[in-house]
């Protein structure tokens, strides 16, 4: 990604602010697994570039929301298919049986992620 001038953590933000709108700065720290801070640190970046803006919630001041913009949803357009022929790439390299376990694995992984009681598992 970093070829086209993006990031894995700048299309996991975006992703998840599209599938989420109005996700607070909380839910996306415990959604990628990171700390508050690294979250703030993606954050001011993505909003510097205009990829997403932030607000405070209306009901609660403490709580900042998150939203992408318009130009963050092209961006994340752009890094999809970066993603998708860089996955298509990968898939190539495997066999039918190989692909299909490495999807039955990856997905595993994926449910018992989130499955994990907050904070027991986080990377910075």
């Amino acid at each position: 990604m970093a070829a086209h001038g993006g990031s894995l953590q700048q299309w996991l933000v975006l992703r998840i602010l599209a599938e989420e709108p109005q996700a607070s700065h909380r839910e996306l720290a415990e959604r990628l697994f990171v700390s508050a801070p690294t979250v703030t640190h993606h954050l001011d970046r993505l909003e510097a570039g205009g990829l997403l803006t932030r607000t405070r919630d209306t009901g609660d001041r403490r709580v900042v929301r998150v939203d992408i913009t318009a130009a963050g949803a092209e961006r994340l357009a752009e890094l999809e298919a970066v993603a998708d022929a860089t996955d298509a790439e990968v898939r190539s390299l495997l066999s039918p049986a190989d692909a299909e376990t490495l999807q039955r694995l990856l997905t595993t992984l994926h449910e018992r992620l989130h499955e994990a009681p907050q904070g027991a598992i986080r990377a910075s």
